[in-house]
């Protein structure tokens, strides 16, 4: 017997889960993702729910075994912590791509940001660009990672 969660989640973190992990999601202990989720369906949430209204869903199926191995709670706390999870997990995969074609290729980051969102099929309706731009200048834009040498 297999167990269906539906989670309300933000378009931008939608196409990202989509794209990762494809339409849905059935929980293995060893996928990147599973300590999230987790933490998410088990764990005590300590953050303060911050509403937003979606039309968008994801399913993750959890299979009788982790059904009956994990307490699954549900709550509007924890599904806002999910969605911050994995928009954190987003924006860092974004920003990775950004700075490593920069170091590596010399292409701009608003270029890579561009072709990463293009990628995913994630649009100015989903999630503003300038946004992204802004937090990673402020936080992201002097790192260069240690392995990354210019080809040629």
């Amino acid at each position: 017997m297999k167990c269906s969660l539906q989670f309300p989640v933000q378009p931008h973190v939608l196409k990202y889960l989509r794209f990762r992990y494809g339409p849905d999601f059935t929980y293995t202990n060893n996928a990147s993702i599973a300590p999230i989720i987790r933490a998410v369906i088990s764990d005590p949430v300590h953050s303060k729910a911050s509403a937003f209204v979606t039309d968008h869903f994801y399913e993750i199926i959890l299979t009788s075994y982790y059904h009956n191995r994990f307490k699954v709670i549900y709550s509007k706390e924890k599904i806002y912590q999910f969605n911050v999870d994995v928009d954190w997990l987003f924006r860092e995969e974004l920003y990775q791509f950004m700075i490593l074609n920069r170091n590596i290729y010399g292409i701009k980051y608003r270029t890579s940001m561009r072709d990463f969102l293009k990628k995913l099929g994630i649009t100015e309706d989903d999630i503003k660009q300038e946004t992204l731009l802004k937090q990673f200048g402020r936080n992201y834009s002097k790192k260069e990672l240690p392995y990354a040498t210019k080809v040629g």
